[in-house]
């Protein structure tokens, strides 16, 4: 059995030593600044500073009998990762080349003295510094102009260069406070942006500003003074709306209601409309209609028609197709292969009118 009086010995000496340790050989976020003796004393740029360019000199001060100087940048603090520069000169400053350097990430370097007559000193302190430029300038907006009217609604952002920045970040808005952001866009580097579709509709003012960046996003200029402009009239992008008249008042009754659908598969035996619109039928006089609007849809063909739906669950009880209206299967092949209505430009289309029948007896398919 293990003497427990020299158990508890042996661990006071521990806690004494421990209480005893100099919190000083902790190592430092940064590179030490003390000095290796026997070696180049290291000036600037100062330990972790942010250089305001990509040329920065590095100096030290003369070191005694010194023939040459060998200075080396690395990205790595033990050097033993990809090395920038390695260098020998027989002054004891260096201007780093341009191309060398990029911003935001830390550089360490060295120096070390090659001796009058062979040998050399030790190492210096190793030091390190970033490149982090001053923030460019705020862009100025160019187009779509200030106040500008008829705007395509997927138009091209543009704006003037500013210096130094290395990235834009555009934001467009329905509010002039940019309470409401409708797109943020990020690490643009060109000046330039054409609007993607689904983000803007006809008819509406937006206002919209761009910031520049550089340093890897580490200074960011003000934003811009922001534009306004107002897109075309017309109808919503990506859309087909229209009007569908009911031939006959034989409405089905709730949970079941009618919809108006877009399809690209075709018949729909199988698979159901892409989007849809939900009928809200009015009274008029001695009509019953509904006008809809089918949105989010891609550049492509599609069958347009009235179905039956239940909470949950679409059907493929199509009750009139536009172009064949409520004709039947057997009396014609046009339910089969009916009209098309295409989306090009991600435009939208209006005045896809057709007439349905409400009665389900009188179903198409």
């Amino acid at each position: 059995m293990k003497n427990p009086f020299k158990i508890a010995a042996f661990i006071l000496v521990v806690l004494i030593i421990s209480s005893c340790k100099d919190e000083n050989n902790v190592d430092p976020v940064i590179p030490p600044n003390n000095p290796n003796t026997n070696a180049p004393l290291l000036v600037s740029p100062a330990n972790g500073a942010a250089v305001r360019e990509f040329t920065p000199l590095l100096d030290w001060q003369d070191f005694e009998n010194t023939a040459s100087y060998r200075v080396q940048i690395s990205l790595d603090a033990n050097f033993n990762g990809f090395t920038v520069m390695d260098s020998t000169l027989n002054t004891s400053g260096l201007n780093i080349p341009s191309g060398r350097l990029i911003t935001g990430i830390y550089y360490y370097w060295r120096v070390i003295a090659n001796l009058n007559g062979g040998g050399n000193s030790n190492w210096s302190s190793i030091w390190r510094f970033w490149v982090i430029l001053n923030a460019p300038p705020a862009p100025i907006l160019v187009l779509p102009a200030n106040g500008a009217n008829n705007v395509p609604f997927m138009p091209f952002f543009d704006w003037n260069e500013s210096q130094t920045a290395e990235f834009y970040r555009l934001q467009v808005s329905s509010s002039s406070s940019f309470n409401t952001i409708l797109l943020d866009t990020n690490r643009i580097t060109a000046t330039e942006l054409q609007c993607p579709p689904s983000i803007l509709i006809t008819g509406t003012q937006y206002f919209w500003r761009v910031n520049a960046s550089n340093s890897n996003g580490l200074s960011t200029s003000d934003w811009s003074v922001p534009f306004n402009f107002t897109t075309l009239s017309g109808p919503i992008p990506q859309s087909i709306s229209g009007r569908i008249t009911f031939v006959d008042t034989n409405f089905v009754s709730l949970p079941l209601y009618y919809v108006a659908g877009a399809y690209i598969s075709w018949p729909p035996i199988i698979t159901g409309p892409v989007e849809i619109d939900t009928l809200n039928i009015v009274h008029s006089g001695n009509t019953y209609y509904a006008d809809y609007t089918i949105l989010h849809l891609q550049n492509t063909a599609y069958k347009i028609a009235v179905g039956i739906a239940e909470p949950g669950q679409l059907t493929n009880t199509i009750m009139g197709i536009y172009g064949c209206d409520t004709l039947h299967v057997p009396f014609s092949t046009c339910p089969e292969n009916p009209t098309t209505v295409t989306i090009q430009n991600y435009n939208g289309i209006e005045n896809i009118n057709f007439l349905t029948w409400a009665d389900t007896t009188k179903r198409i398919f």
